[in-house]
């Protein structure tokens, strides 16, 4: 070669030889915007309107890892990993939200609760379902005299239920022997109804149920409130209610090891059909359709290995483990079927799946992992090594969607100075993957205003929204020449000359480093030789072209 000329510009790959690299491929791209095929600088992001006395800024710290938007105006902050959804119900008249987290109980509560009074949010919120509820504390009293004359007589039970101030019905009492009675039908019978379950449940009344002629447990009547008390009921046996639905509303798993040994529920997922999705140790749950309180155990499948994330994407629920991927499909959720993908890729971290629309894309020791309907691909193996890809930690790799790529942050989860981030676009071949100089500990993808939101340093920012750029570095392929030669010349063509210096490697070493104010060739040091060429562009101007030859003559 007697020179090279660059007219694109790609993203890094560190996996094949320098000197191998397509020519438009760099050895590091950072800061870099690469669609149209010239260096772009990264637009930089803005502070929000927020920032730095309002709400959410002021809530919003170095030790925020989770932030969601509930409103234009409203945010939820959290210093925990925590998965948020709003409520699957039909235009649902309280604004529910449902949250899990690991280490506490799995919560929700209206939009009134979470953000009542000052921040941070949320302020309040209530325990997702209710517990089995103590049994009646002594056994039913039977008066057959307020039945008519002749009126039959059968053996009956009694449960109820506790229901919230939202409608949400729990399962019932326990049946015993002491709630087993005969009554004459159109009896009055008096029942001893315990105090409610204690707890932060928003429980408002009781549901009580007695059997039918048939052994069928049927609605007799509503108690209010949450108080201790005898209350008395005479219903006709044909004016009994509708079947009891709530038998198997179990609430979903807590922080109370002795009753769960792996933990509360954890990854609250939205499904189609109104069926939320979640995950403790090894077992998947399922809510009822629309009944984001009750997991039932039909309800329930078990993995081979613990399960790190999921996510619903358009060929069902991707469950991520300790091992292989399933996917998890169907429309009842006490008919759900799992499927083991046959591909040794496991989840390095929760945080870094993250749902990208049709596909999901997650972190695994060997790369990044895409999963789609197509399958499950390592999607960074022609850019990387395994070895290559430690450097970006894969088990603390925090991810986010934005226009169609994954922005990933990452470091070593000791020491500062290994923070960083970087992009991968899944559909952008050798444009792929660029780093980036800085780290954000937390963020929320506003979809319908398509807005990244990035908590960096305790800010809250807009990412790339600002009409400025960042300052990039892209480093080129190594150009080999057979012959030793002494390039002569350069050009730079940009847009403009604000920001841009030009530096030149040989054999390894620095050679020249030029700081670019126009278009015109100018000249490079001589008295030496070398055989492998390198060059680096740093700046804020979009770079168009750059021309290295040994003369002047051949920049065309």
């Amino acid at each position: 070669m007697a020179g090279f000329k660059l007219t694109t510009f790609s993203g890094l790959n560190k996996k094949v030889s320098p000197r191998l690299l397509q020519d438009s491929v760099a050895q590091n791209a950072e800061n870099a915007f690469l669609d149209s095929g010239r260096l772009e600088g990264l637009k930089s992001d803005t502070n929000h309107s927020s920032e730095p006395f309002s709400h959410p800024a002021v809530d919003i710290g170095v030790n925020t890892k989770t932030i969601f938007q509930i409103t234009s105006s409203e945010w939820l902050t959290f210093t925990a990993d925590v998965d948020i959804i709003k409520s699957p119900i039909k235009e649902d008249p309280s604004n529910r939200f449902y949250f899990t987290q690991s280490g506490d109980h799995p919560k929700y509560g209206p939009r009134s609760t979470l953000v009542s009074g000052a921040g941070p949010y949320p302020t309040s919120s209530f325990r997702l379902g209710l517990p089995t509820p103590a049994a009646f504390t002594s056994a039913p009293s039977v008066d057959n005299t307020s039945a008519d004359d002749g009126a039959g007589t059968s053996s009956r039970a009694y449960i109820y239920t506790e229901i919230t101030a939202f409608g949400e019905e729990g399962p019932p009492s326990p049946v015993t022997s002491n709630e087993i009675v005969d009554a004459a039908n159109g009896a009055t019978v008096t029942l001893a109804l315990p105090a409610a379950t204690s707890g932060n449940f928003n429980i408002s009344k009781r549901r009580i149920y007695r059997t039918d002629v048939n052994g069928v447990f049927r609605f007799v009547k509503d108690v209010s409130g949450t108080a201790a008390g005898n209350v008395t009921e005479d219903v006709l046996d044909d004016l009994l209610g509708e079947e009891i639905e709530s038998s198997d509303n179990l609430a979903p798993p807590d922080n109370v090891s002795a009753d769960h040994p792996d933990g509360p529920m954890l990854g609250i997922t939205a499904m189609p059909n109104g069926i939320t999705a979640g995950f403790s140790g090894n077992t998947l749950l399922f809510s009822e359709s629309y009944l984001p309180h009750s997991y039932p155990l039909a309800n329930q499948l078990t993995t081979k290995d613990d399960i790190v994330g999921i996510a619903s994407i358009a060929s069902g629920l991707l469950v991520t483990t300790k091992g292989k991927p399933l996917m998890a499909s169907g429309t009842d959720p006490s008919a759900m079927a799992i499927v083991e993908i046959d591909a040794n890729l496991p989840n390095s971290n929760k945080r870094s799946l993250v749902d990208m629309g049709e596909y999901a894309i997650y972190a695994s020791p060997d790369g990044l992992v895409i999963a789609s309907n197509a399958g499950v691909q390592l999607i960074t193996q022609q850019i990387f090594t395994r070895d290559q890809w430690q450097d970006y930690y894969p088990q603390n790799i925090e991810g986010y969607e934005y226009e169609g790529k994954y922005i990933g942050f990452t470091y070593d989860g000791s020491d500062n100075n290994t923070k960083k981030g970087f992009i991968f676009d899944p559909r952008g071949g050798a444009n792929a993957f660029v780093n980036l100089d800085f780290y954000a500990h937390a963020g929320y993808n506003d979809r319908e205003n398509d807005e990244l939101y990035l908590a960096i340093n305790g800010t809250l920012k807009i990412f790339s929204n600002n009409s400025t750029r960042r300052s990039y570095e892209w480093k080129s392929k190594q150009f080999f020449s057979n012959r030793p030669l002494s390039p002569g010349v350069a050009k730079v063509d940009a847009d403009s000359y604000d920001s841009l210096t030009f530096k030149l490697f040989a054999d390894g070493s620095l050679k020249h480093t030029q700081t670019v104010t126009n278009n015109e060739i100018f000249r490079l040091p001589g008295g030496y030789r070398a055989k492998e060429f390198e060059i680096q562009l740093e700046g804020t101007d979009t770079v168009n072209e750059v021309c290295v030859y040994e003369s002047p003559q051949e920049i065309v």
